[in-house]
């Protein structure tokens, strides 16, 4: 009975593998195919540093500390602090907001300063063997400030990013010592044209793994692929590859 019971583990650890590693070389063909018709393609490095407090029993406080560094023409150089208040309102339902600061620096241009108020809502649901879905939706407003010329120009524009996260040697996404796979597409939509952060239309992938060590820390590596365009009517016009690593730590 015992080795019965560790060959279905081992054919469940085995089948949890293959899924994350088929999915991450779709994705990587994807990207070359759809990279070959973009003008420009360019890779970016993102590193977050994510510290996460549990303030009540339904209130959750995220300050996400980030720097992003795209090797494009000019380089670009991100610096940016997010923090966002989240309340599960249901089980099912939580919702979000927050005041974003982004600073940019553009090299052989102008710097930029941007506050970004967000507002959003995140559906979840657990299904099958601990897998986790969500479907967050955002509205922000963005108000940018270009520091070398003085000018500010604002808009809003809509986010929707569809998740998946998968447990690969447990059944649960909180036990300690928990590996996972986890990927998600996000669409952008902003139709003023006057807050120019390179493209105002985007979509985004990625998928990665991460390590769960116990309930204070957790670690993410992951590879993205995005494109962009100037309005949704247009066809894309870059591309960017994306590789991530992000630390969380949770505070009780």
């Amino acid at each position: 009975m015992k080795r019965s019971s560790g060959f279905y583990a081992l054919g469940y650890l085995v089948g949890r593998w293959r899924l994350l590693m088929t999915f991450l070389a779709i994705l990587l063909m994807a990207g070359a195919a759809r990279g070959q018709s973009e003008t420009q393609r360019d890779t970016q490095v993102w590193v977050d540093y994510d510290p996460t407090w549990r303030l009540r029993e339904r209130w959750t406080l995220d300050v996400d500390i980030a720097s992003r560094y795209a090797f494009s023409d000019p380089p670009i150089w991100q610096i940016r602090l997010q923090p966002t208040l989240e309340y599960s309102l249901r089980k099912w339902i939580d919702l979000t907001g927050g005041v974003w600061f982004i600073y940019s620096a553009q090299f052989d241009t102008f710097d930029r300063l941007e506050i970004r108020p967000i507002v959003g809502v995140r559906v979840k649901r657990d299904v099958g063997r601990g897998i986790r879905l969500s479907n967050l939706f955002r509205a922000e407003y963005r108000i940018q400030r270009n520091l070398g010329m003085g000018e500010t120009v604002t808009a809003g524009r809509l986010r929707n990013r569809i998740q998946a996260m998968i447990p690969i040697n447990h059944r649960s996404l909180s036990e300690d010592d928990t590996w996972y796979a986890f990927a998600d597409a996000e669409w952008f939509w902003q139709r003023d044209q006057q807050v120019d952060d390179g493209f105002n239309s985007r979509r985004r992938y990625r998928a990665g793994i991460a390590w769960r060590k116990n309930s204070t820390w957790t670690y993410q590596l992951y590879y993205g692929f995005q494109r962009s365009r100037n309005t949704a009517t247009e066809s894309f016009t870059t591309a960017d590859d994306i590789i991530g690593f992000t630390l969380i730590q949770t505070f009780k």
